[in-house]
């Protein structure tokens, strides 16, 4: 990475576990910016997954009574890319799909935000969830701030 960033200008700091791919991704090279000051430098910055493009619409067609071929499609194309064989393919249909999907999307995106959100959506977070209230915990409290600008009126709860 060294030989990276004095061949293109660039200046970064070696983290935690560095493997020097990821970097390679998001540096800007020497002269990239064109003279602006924005922050993406032209980089491709990722802001949704392909697998969870494909896990939504696996749920999707499942959920929505579409087709469960698909949905099996879809998530399978995720579990040969995570498990690297044909081995670990799903068969199942119905609500036994729906709950395959929404277990591949805990695993498939674990980290990522996705979770509370999901969790909330099915409406399984009271469930899962310790101290979730329903009617209250699906949105969020609007800033005092916010409320005193707009004057818009409280979500139920807070």
């Amino acid at each position: 990475m060294v030989a990276y960033a004095a061949a293109t200008g660039a200046n970064y700091t070696e983290g935690y576990e560095h493997t020097g791919y990821y970097n390679n991704k998001y540096i800007p090279r020497a002269g990239q910016s064109g003279a602006q000051t924005e922050l993406n430098y032209l980089n491709n910055n990722r802001v949704i997954r392909y697998a969870d493009v494909l896990l939504m619409a696996a749920e999707a067609n499942n959920r929505g009574g579409i087709s469960d071929a698909l949905a099996q499609q879809y998530l399978n194309e995720v579990r040969r890319r995570a498990f690297g064989d044909q081995d670990h393919d799903i068969n199942a249909t119905g609500t036994a799909l729906r709950d395959a999907i929404w277990t591949e999307r805990n695993f498939e995106l674990s980290m990522e935000g996705h979770r509370f959100f999901d969790l909330v959506r099915t409406n399984q977070a009271a469930s899962t969830i310790n101290g979730f209230v329903e009617g209250k915990h699906e949105v969020f409290p609007i800033p005092q701030a916010e409320i005193d600008i707009s004057g818009l009126i409280q979500n139920p709860g807070y």
